[in-house]
């Protein structure tokens, strides 16, 4: 049974975990969301040149940890030295890159729901894309997400019960014709598409509708209508 049908309000993804307050995709985060009651985490996925999921949204790692080399170049035996965290932190405070095997068994630990955005690095190889399912067919509640349609039609015929999530663009998406999504059972989208003829489109569809970008400040966040199925944000605790 999902947390969203035991549930009158919508679900609350923490962003990369609590990333309002703790730096994005490591373990203080995700355990910092926990703290927050989040109902689940959403995070990043990309994979090392040996082919291991990690936890990090960016494909390079000078934003993170100041090192002007990709993940992908990197075995995960190499990239456990790095550190990431706030440029000026990092050096005396830096967090390591998780993986994704060890925030998958942390979310069944502690019950939270979990959203795994696919990144570039797993739609240029998708023969490790049966090592994520199997990790995320692990939880009870659980969907696979990204900008790229083909990927997701890729885990749709490996594992149709799979949930699955489109992150829909105002300028990419085919907004008359949703219908042809048939690979995804929701739409996860920027609140800044919360406007028609976006929303009327999605609600036609039929499909599950989630909105990342909000602080927890708006005036919709407050009284949230029937359509929107959860929530991406920074500061989940302001949901609470």
């Amino acid at each position: 049974m999902s947390t969203k049908s035991l549930m009158s309000k919508p679900i609350v993804f923490a962003h990369r975990g609590a990333s309002g307050i703790c730096f994005e995709n490591t373990m203080r985060a995700f355990k910092e969301a926990a703290r927050q009651s989040a109902d689940g985490i959403e995070l990043d996925v990309q994979l090392t040149a040996d082919g291991v999921p990690v936890v990090v949204h960016d494909a390079d790692l000078y934003r993170i940890a100041g090192i002007r080399k990709s993940v992908s170049a990197l075995h995960f035996s190499e990239l456990q030295s790095v550190k990431i965290g706030s440029k000026f932190f990092r050096r005396f405070k830096g967090h390591r890159i998780p993986t994704l095997r060890e925030v998958v068994s942390f979310c069944e630990l502690n019950r939270l729901a979990l959203n795994i955005e696919l990144k570039e690095t797993v739609s240029e190889r998708p023969e490790f894309l049966r090592e994520i399912i199997d990790m995320a067919m692990l939880l009870d509640d659980v969907h696979l997400s990204s900008f790229d349609p083909e990927i997701l039609m890729k885990v749709k015929a490996m594992a149709p019960f799979l949930e699955t999530a489109l992150l829909v663009k105002a300028k990419t998406t085919d907004w008359d014709h949703l219908e042809k999504y048939d690979f995804v059972n929701g739409f996860n989208f920027h609140k800044r598409l919360l406007k028609e003829p976006y929303i009327g489109a999605m609600i036609a569809s039929g499909k599950r509708l989630r909105v990342y970008g909000v602080t927890g400040k708006e005036a919709i966040a407050l009284q949230p209508p029937a359509y929107i199925d959860g929530w991406i944000t920074d500061f989940p605790d302001r949901f609470k």
